[in-house]
């Protein structure tokens, strides 16, 4: 089992293509996995707001 990775603010290489279970600044696990690219992937950018992604597990 791996652990959760840190956002460093940009998608990482091994993620592309894939899909991400995340931890957002709120605290909030989404059930679901992301799309970690693409059309409707997430946002890795780090803005301070709640909702960015703050941990990710590539799955």
């Amino acid at each position: 089992m791996t652990l959760p990775q840190p956002n460093t603010g940009r998608r990482p290489e091994a993620a592309a293509g894939k899909r991400v279970n995340v931890t957002l600044r709120n605290g909030m696990r989404p059930a679901e996995s992301w799309a970690a690219d693409g059309r409707a992937g997430c946002n890795w950018s780090l803005n301070g707001h709640p909702f960015d992604i703050t941990h990710f597990k590539i799955v």
